[in-house]
């Protein structure tokens, strides 16, 4: 393996990783320094990023947050975001196997230097990154996940589920109305009380919220649904638009329960997967869906399901810890 130099940045080198992000196939925004360094003045995350250096070029790193629980160093997906992908630049070069060899000796030195530093560590690769045999080879667990993905070229509404199109035509003779929303106070007891019916604290405060959105404003945008003539919303999501890779995120969403059902969530989805079409964006992601009642509800909307792989590894006492305290010591 090449003798590859391992840091973490200083803050000073931030554009010359924001300019690998731009080279590599596991783009996103995610992995941003806009958006990591929201993470950190928002939320008081401790971003660090580890790059991989051939000589004085920056060629590849993965950037987390860190976290210390009990004396344990831990490195993990930042909060709020999809992914903490590893990258690198691509060699130029037409032999499958210089190339196969160049990207793993990077992951290479990323995986051991991790392990060096870190008890656990934990990641999340984006779609485009597929290739874990390194971590694999250092012993790291992966699990993999599947993201439900709209491609937003090929949608239509007779594409969607038939009763799906029933719920966005009752709400169109409901008189939902679709806006653009810039004020997060007056939806954000949506999205919590949402989160509390499935018995789980909302993963932001309001001015967490609000904060990123000021921060992000560019990239953020939240849309709600009521209806016309009326004040109260009833369902509201927030997203994060990656314009660079064409996706846009569904980072938050609420909804209030209603009976009947005026069919306003479904309307508003489909309102913001026709939206984002017209902006030219390629890809309306979802997200995970953890329980197969979301999954279902996601496929719904014709969605393509693409698989994306998260790594981990952690030493004998951190294991011990994360079973005594039911995986709560790495919780934010």
């Amino acid at each position: 393996m090449p003798s590859y130099i391992t840091r973490y940045l200083a803050v000073d080198e931030y554009k010359e990783w924001d300019e690998l992000i731009s080279q590599s196939p596991a783009s996103n925004i995610f992995d941003t320094t806009s958006w990591l360094s929201a993470l950190s003045s928002v939320l008081n995350s401790d971003i660090r990023i580890l790059g991989v250096f051939n000589k004085e070029d920056l060629i590849g790193g993965v950037a987390f947050n860190m976290i210390k629980r009990f004396g344990f160093k831990i490195a993990k997906v930042p909060p709020m975001s999809f992914f903490n992908s590893c990258h690198y630049i691509p060699r130029e070069t037409q032999h499958k196997d210089r190339l196969g060899r160049n990207i793993q000796d990077i992951v290479m030195s990323i995986t051991e230097r991790l392990q060096n530093d870190f008890h656990y560590i934990f990641l999340a690769n984006h779609p485009e990154f597929k290739d874990i045999r390194c971590f694999l080879w250092k012993d790291w667990r992966q699990i993999i996940l599947y993201s439900y993905r709209v491609p937003l070229n090929k949608i239509d509404l007779p594409l969607i589920s038939a009763s799906k199109r029933r719920q966005v035509k009752k709400a169109q003779k409901n008189l939902i109305a679709i806006e653009e929303v810039k004020n997060v106070a007056h939806i954000y007891d949506i999205i919590k009380n949402t989160y509390l019916r499935e018995g789980l604290k909302c993963p932001l405060a309001l001015d967490e919220i609000s904060g990123i959105c000021k921060r992000m404003n560019d990239n953020i945008m939240i849309r709600a649904a009521r209806e016309q003539g009326n004040g109260d919303f009833k369902a509201v999501i927030v997203y994060v638009v990656d314009y660079k890779r064409k996706c846009v995120y569904n980072l938050l969403n609420g909804y209030e329960p209603e009976f009947p059902d005026s069919g306003a969530n479904t309307l508003l989805i489909w309102e913001g997967i026709k939206f984002f079409k017209d902006k030219g964006l390629e890809y309306f992601d979802l997200g995970e869906a953890g329980r197969p009642s979301k999954a279902n509800f996601k496929g719904e909307f014709y969605t393509d399901v693409v698989p994306y792989y998260q790594v981990s590894k952690s030493n004998l006492l951190f294991s011990i810890l994360w079973h005594l305290t039911k995986g709560k010591i790495v919780q934010r």
